[in-house]
């Protein structure tokens, strides 16, 4: 985690100045004195939000009374980078990537509606875990940031495998963070897997064949504005959502690769990196909160953007 902020403070990237005027609301502010930074976000079906508190090694849940409690001790305090990206099916089982650099605890886990976790078979094989998401057959698609990489875990069972890896998706290390930051948030529609390519601005679609491998890759949108790109949530038009991190924005990118800026710092982002549709309209978002103080510091958000997401698979 040290890493991550000391590289995250190095980065001198242009804010924009004035927010795009939309209603943000804090739901719950975190204490970062505490280790409280949260990373991930995922929602469900019933509307539970999920926050994955990153140095701490947490699972939160946030009810739909307010209530927030732990689901989950899922790693222990300060293992590598902790808990990272989301994502949950339709049962309510929640999915969190683990990088810890142990390939004792590092992987992907599953856990249940009563906070029991368990690591899926092959997830410790992954360099970097980082983004996660699922098909609607319920295979579950790991992006391994550092190799450039998407892993995918059969919902069959057996153990995880490499699913497809490109020069597309791989880092340049120009961000400075000790190693490259490729391969970052997922997301999937219909048959096709969109990934964000953290270090080179860049969306890349990936369909998926009938028998369920990897087909053919393109870019989608190659744009400064994603620079330092982030979690990915798809709405129900099939617009892409992406939070990027390093300039504190949420933006849109159409289905022809369009983007445009939804939220800033001037909204009240700081460094949000992960993004979730909720049940009506609203979309929900963190503040990792890792760069140089003087933001709004670490949080989770709820943004009225007056569009649906695509269901839970």
């Amino acid at each position: 985690m040290r890493l991550l902020v000391l590289a995250a403070a190095a980065l001198l990237i242009p804010v924009a100045a004035a927010g795009a005027q939309v209603d943000v609301e804090v739901v719950v502010d975190y204490n970062p004195a505490a280790g409280e930074l949260p990373e991930g976000v995922a929602v469900d079906k019933r509307g539970d939000v999920f926050v994955s508190l990153s140095p701490l090694g947490q699972v939160r849940k946030i009810g739909r009374d307010g209530s927030e409690t732990v689901l989950a001790q899922v790693v222990p305090p300060g293992s590598g980078n902790g808990t990272l990206g989301l994502a949950v099916d339709a049962p309510g089982n929640v999915y969190v990537a683990v990088a810890t650099f142990d390939s004792t605890t590092s992987g992907v886990y599953r856990i249940d509606r009563e906070g029991t976790s368990t690591r899926l078979p092959g997830t410790d094989e992954i360099a970097f875990p980082n983004g996660v998401t699922l098909d609607k057959q319920g295979n579950v698609y790991v992006t391994d940031t550092i190799e450039g990489a998407v892993w995918r875990v059969p919902a069959a069972g057996g153990d995880a495998e490499p699913w497809f890896d490109s020069p597309l998706l791989e880092g340049d290390g120009r961000i400075g963070f000790g190693f490259p930051l490729g391969a970052n948030g997922i997301a999937f529609r219909q048959n096709e897997i969109v990934v964000g390519n953290t270090e080179l601005a860049r969306l890349v679609r990936i369909t998926i064949e009938p028998d369920g491998s990897a087909g053919s890759a393109s870019v989608l949108v190659e744009d400064p504005d994603l620079f330092a790109v982030d979690g990915l949530a798809f709405d129900v038009h099939g617009n892409l959502w992406a939070a990027v991190i390093a300039q504190s924005t949420i933006v849109r990118v159409s289905p022809s690769g369009a983007v445009t800026t939804v939220a800033t710092a001037a909204d009240g982002l700081d460094w949000a990196s992960s993004i979730a549709f909720g049940k009506n309209g609203d979309l929900w978002a963190v503040n990792f909160a890792i760069g140089p103080p003087g933001g709004p510091g670490p949080a989770l958000l709820r943004l009225d953007v007056g569009v649906k997401g695509q269901p839970v698979p």
